[in-house]
């Protein structure tokens, strides 16, 4: 909610006061309308969390507690007619055609709702705008005539639960939705950026409000809020502007919002810049293929499997466009840079009259040559791994990459994990060893030198076992994959005296430990807080405890698992956890509906894939030895030599 007598526009003094206007316009006063958006504008970039925010907002809104207005809608009016509107016994003349300047995504989104309000027979068409697209004529076709196709979609996989839960970030369903939307209609083209945004939102508005508003009252009431309680400030400028002023206003106004990225004001100064420097004929084609570009760039950076693989930090270039990562890559943009460092870089470029567009095509090639990375087997899998192991940036790979052919830059890359995985250290005697050595990597005094072994064994499987297939770095970044331990590190939460004592045997088995007889003593309780009455044999027993602890963080009991699965796992002994394993991988969720994803080489421990003994009630030693072994081999080309 925002208080109009807060609101500052800034208009860069093109225009006196007297040739704009400024109101406050409740969104049934939209009918009948038509907005264009031109082509320096960004895609549209909504989703999950904006959208299920808004309907809650308004659904929530008390009128009694002040004014509900979305920030304003900056316009420049174009030719095509008068429309009267009255507002609080006043009439104005507004254009009935207009330029968004600034305002797309909240009007798209409003849109989307009332279409779907529309589709379901509660609202007539004449609560309905209309949104043209000057060089996105596909997304603008699809807003116009194709919607539908979403409203007759099953979306019944986005659950209640998951609209209450918050999740933002978890895109899974609805990525899930996409994925066989696009398959099923295949022959309208309709997979791009934008549509994928409108698919989205239109899946969550449409499954909330089947959910939220299923009773006649409700909905009427929300409907009624929507119309008639939510407005937008609507800022027409000059129609007199010429294209460059407009797209200056579009700068000025959006420079240090949080909601347009440094990429998106470059993209619009980009198009001053061609329209600077060439005559409006050519001028026109140039921008035309700039922007299709630039979609076609952006839409790539949109493919998670692509995105994760260059850049493994999930809270980086979170708002907005990818593309902005290309750019800093480009400029080598430091930690110490605000996010605008780009931005005012090519600014101050165009402020001088220096070519600034010819930058573009250094995009463009840097895109080419990572896209290749990614359509290598090899390469995509050494970078991924590099990147996502955090021993290597893109940018630092970039720079160790210049004039280097292909095969050659494949052994840069293995040399250079070889290099990091031969690192040494001196101990505490004076005597150096290898720090990833797999014998001493531990859960405790080396997590992180276990996590990349961990995650390179898993990676190379698909480089060994799967030609056609990439290893889900995606995955690994969104699930927040870390190591669990197989046998349990300590039986602290076990509340069953046979499962305790399972856990001692097993553990003192596995640690080739002599403690049979003070084990046994466990058997003669029938529940634990008898046995802890027992001092004495508590003593005993957390001697025990504490010898097992090296044996527990040992690499040969570690292994990869996701947060969702390895919060379900709990404590549990061998047999019960490997029991879990598989039913969420055959499902595809942990036992609370979220989603999992076992790594194959977790998959293959739980099976027990590495040894000819196969016993699946208990993680034994040789299972241990087996499994190590099998690291050791995938990685020799890797691994330093003890």
């Amino acid at each position: 909610m925002d208080n109009i007598n807060n609101i500052s526009l800034k208009s860069d003094n093109i225009a006196d006061e007297k040739s704009r206007i400024l109101l406050l316009l409740p969104i049934h006063k939209l009918y009948n309308n038509k907005f264009l958006i031109d082509n320096y504008q960004r895609g549209y970039k909504w989703s999950k969390k904006e959208i299920l925010e808004l309907l809650n907002d308004i659904d929530t809104y008390d009128q009694s507690k002040g004014l509900y207005c979305l920030q304003p809608l900056i316009l420049k009016p174009i030719d095509g007619g008068i429309k009267k509107v009255e507002i609080d016994g006043h009439c104005y003349s507004l254009f009935r055609n207009n330029e968004v300047v600034d305002g797309q995504q909240r009007l798209t989104t409003i849109y989307l709702i009332l279409k779907y309000f529309h589709y379901r027979g509660w609202i007539s068409d004449e609560h309905l705008y209309e949104i043209e697209f000057q060089t996105r004529e596909r997304s603008g076709y699809f807003l116009a005539n194709q919607l539908e196709l979403i409203h007759n979609f099953p979306l019944d996989k986005i659950t209640r639960r998951e609209l209450e839960d918050k999740q933002y970030h978890d895109l899974k369903s609805v990525n899930e939705l996409w994925e066989s939307f696009i398959e099923t209609h295949a022959h309208y083209y309709i997979d791009n950026v934008d549509v994928y945004h409108f698919f989205t939102v239109t899946c969550y508005l449409a499954r909330w409000i089947d959910i939220n508003l299923e009773m006649l009252s409700e909905r009427e009431e929300f409907i009624a809020k929507l119309l008639r309680n939510v407005k937008v400030i609507w800022y027409s400028i000059d129609n007199n502007h010429n294209k460059d002023d407009v797209i200056r206003v579009f700068l000025n106004n959006n420079k240090g919002k949080i909601g347009l990225t440094s990429s998106e004001l470059i993209k619009a100064i980009f198009i001053l810049d061609i329209k600077r420097n060439e005559p409006a004929a050519i001028g026109t084609l140039k921008i035309n293929q700039f922007a299709m570009e630039w979609d076609m760039v952006e839409k790539q950076l949109q493919d998670d499997s692509f995105w994760y693989f260059i850049q493994p930090n999930e809270e980086e270039y979170m708002e907005g466009t990818r593309i902005d990562y290309l750019f800093d890559l480009l400029l080598n943009k430091t930690k110490q840079s605000d996010s605008y460092f780009a931005y005012r870089h090519y600014e101050l470029k165009y402020n001088v009259e220096e070519d600034i567009i010819g930058s573009w095509d250094d995009v463009v090639q840097l895109y080419y040559k990572l896209l290749n990375w990614y359509n290598d087997q090899k390469l995509y899998h050494y970078v991924g791994f590099l990147t996502n192991s955090k021993i290597k940036t893109l940018q630092e790979l970039l720079s160790s990459s210049e004039k280097l052919s292909m095969d050659k830059l494949k052994e840069s890359f293995i040399e250079i994990i070889k290099d990091k995985l031969s690192q040494k250290k001196v101990d505490e005697e004076g005597k150096a060893y290898y720090v990833y050595s797999v014998d001493r990597l531990d859960y405790k005094n080396s997590y992180r030198e276990a996590l990349r072994v961990l995650l390179l064994y898993n990676v190379s499987y698909y480089l060994e076992n799967m030609a056609n297939h990439k290893f889900p770095f995606e995955l690994f970044v969104k699930e927040k994959w870390s190591i669990e331990h197989i046998i349990p590190q300590n039986p602290k939460d076990f509340d069953d005296v046979g499962v305790f004592y399972q856990w001692f045997k097993d553990v003192s088995t596995y640690g080739d430990l002599s403690v049979s007889p003070i084990i046994e003593k466990i058997k003669k309780y029938k529940s634990i807080d008898g046995l802890l009455k027992d001092k004495e044999l508590r003593t005993e027993l957390d001697k025990i405890i504490i010898e097992c602890e090296d044996v527990t963080h040992s690499l040969n009991n570690l292994l990869l698992l996701d947060k969702n699965t390895n919060s379900s796992l709990g404590n549990n002994l061998f047999e019960s956890k490997r029991y879990k394993i598989l039913e969420f991988n055959r499902k595809g969720c942990n036992d609370k509906g979220k989603p999992t994803f076992i790594p194959m080489e977790t998959l293959n421990a739980f099976n027990k894939t590495f040894g000819k003994n196969i016993n699946i009630k208990n993680w034994t030693k040789e299972d241990g030895d087996n499994y190590v072994d099998s690291i050791k081999n995938r990685l020799k080309e890797f691994l330093p030599e003890d």
